[in-house]
């Protein structure tokens, strides 16, 4: 292992496919270049310190770490990799990321923390860390993984525990967000949805195959690039939100204000919903911040005794295989 190793991950939005990506639909999901930075330093000694700007900084043998708390992600990911550990660890997490928003804070540093880690980026990664956020939260789809993991914007689905069906697609217009002010914890909410399903499996099924068909014409048209005819289909992907129940009048509110806005192409609730954050594309409506994609391209970094850490991104597309290495970046000094 290197003395230590800086690595940064972006965080995601989800463009369509909420809640029926749990129960194996597709989905569509975008990197932002919003971004989690671990820096990860190896001891000689069997102690584990970590610091953050948002929790107290916490320390503990190896023996004793137990994956709760703020720091409960990274500390599943150590507990993961400790036979590789020679020593203890020393880890400051710095984000860019709201932790309070939707935008994949928990999955960015739990990518970069296993990459960190490892000492190297593979396809299994994406797998052993989703394996991590299922343990703690008890559901998670793994789409926002994929994005800190491969950048871009990508087609995601995942059945049960088999292997995720992931592949790049085309980069979207110009996306904005909007934070309503509150935010319901995601596994409250996917709790709230998996508890209508079990007193109305047939009604929520129902809703389920509606945005399984919505998601795959979407993914047809971003396939398509037909920008203009994505309005329609975000709007009904909302509407079928507000059936699921996870909409709210702010939420409402914010959406109805974008898509009245000219040049907008349309706008839904992004994430799990009951708060958070609504997506928007093409013009930024008043009042919504610009969000950046974090692009597919050649800024997976590596120096000193590392070198380049190279890996496989996400695939399909033949002209995104010419374009260079994932959204990783990897430092050692």
């Amino acid at each position: 292992m290197q003395d230590g190793v800086t690595v940064s991950a972006p965080g995601s939005t989800l463009v369509t496919g909420e809640h029926a990506v749990i129960y194996g639909a597709p989905s569509v999901v975008a990197a932002v270049e919003q971004r989690a930075t671990v820096r990860l330093t190896h001891r000689a000694e069997p102690t584990v310190s970590i610091s953050s700007q948002i929790a107290p900084p916490i320390s503990a043998t190896l023996q004793d770490l137990v994956a709760e708390g703020p720091y409960r992600f990274v500390i599943a990911c150590v507990l993961a990799c400790r036979e590789r550990l020679r020593g203890g660890l020393g880890i400051d997490i710095r984000s860019e990321i709201n932790h309070t928003l939707g935008l994949g804070s928990s999955a960015a540093v739990t990518v970069a923390t296993l990459a960190a880690l490892e000492g190297d980026v593979t396809n299994a990664l994406h797998t052993k860390a989703l394996k991590i956020i299922r343990a703690i939260q008890g559901r998670g789809s793994g789409a926002d993984l994929a994005a800190s993991l491969f950048g871009g914007a990508l087609s995601y689905q995942v059945t049960g525990d088999g292997p995720a069906r992931i592949a790049s697609l085309p980069l979207p217009p110009q996306m904005s967000h909007f934070n309503v002010g509150y935010k319901t914890p995601t596994p409250e909410v996917l709790a709230l949805v998996a508890a209508k399903r079990d007193a109305d499996p047939a009604g929520i099924d129902a809703i389920f195959a509606e945005m399984e068909e919505v998601a795959t014409q979407t993914i047809a048209l971003i396939h398509a690039e037909a920008w203009p005819a994505l309005g329609p289909h975000l709007a009904e992907y909302q509407m079928l939100m507000d059936r699921l129940g996870v909409s709210d009048g702010a939420l409402d509110a914010a959406v109805a204000r974008a898509v009245a806005t000219p040049g907008v192409i349309g706008a839904k609730i992004s994430g799990s919903g009951l708060g958070d954050c609504v997506l928007a594309f093409g013009e930024v409506p008043e009042g919504f911040a610009a969000v950046a994609v974090a692009p597919l391209g050649d800024v997976f970094e590596g120096n000193g005794r590392a070198g380049l850490f190279q890996a496989h991104k996400a695939p399909d597309r033949p002209a995104d295989r010419r374009r260079g290495l994932r959204p990783i970046k990897y430092r050692a000094f």
